[in-house]
């Protein structure tokens, strides 16, 4: 059962790709996008940032429930795109559910700027407890506005900090 949301924001066309791609990629600029929600993303490279095959641990919390997302990007081209996916494991109590994530991140130049977006899913398995799961999500934890939200801010925080 998948959940599947898009996120933009258009930035300065004099601003550089490959600024928008060293800045949004610093582990410690996509935590300081949403600091009461990222609480730490590293790459388990050299570089400490993402290439094809990068795997990388993002510890997090949506909706109020903190989450452990390990992570491997699947394909990268700088400063293009970045694709993702993973494995968060949110705990919950003394329960702890395990979903599907992923997004693609991608840099395209038009006319007014460049748009950097964000393509995300979650993908709950299809079973009586994950149907349980997407819809305590969806009704008790409002998670569908928290992702909004929580997808959202990251994009305006690098439009705010890259147009400065």
């Amino acid at each position: 059962m998948l959940l599947r949301r898009h996120y933009e924001v258009t930035v300065n066309k004099n601003i550089k790709e490959d600024d928008i791609w060293k800045f949004a990629w610093n582990p410690k600029n996509w935590t300081a996008s949403n600091p009461s929600e990222h609480l730490g993303l590293v790459f388990y490279n050299k570089q400490d940032r993402p290439e094809t095959g990068a795997t990388f641990l993002q510890r997090e919390s949506l909706a109020g429930i903190y989450a452990d997302l390990h992570g491997q990007i699947l394909y990268a081209e700088r400063p293009k795109v970045c694709v993702w996916t993973g494995t968060a494991a949110y705990r919950f109590g003394y329960f702890t559910f395990y979903i599907s994530e992923g997004g693609t991140l991608r840099l395209v130049r038009n006319k007014d700027g460049i748009i950097i977006s964000h393509d995300v899913f979650m993908d709950f398995v299809d079973s009586w407890l994950g149907k349980l799961a997407m819809w305590y999500f969806k009704t008790v934890l409002k998670g569908e506005r928290a992702l909004n939200l929580h997808a959202q801010r990251e994009l305006d925080y690098f439009k705010k900090c890259l147009e400065k």
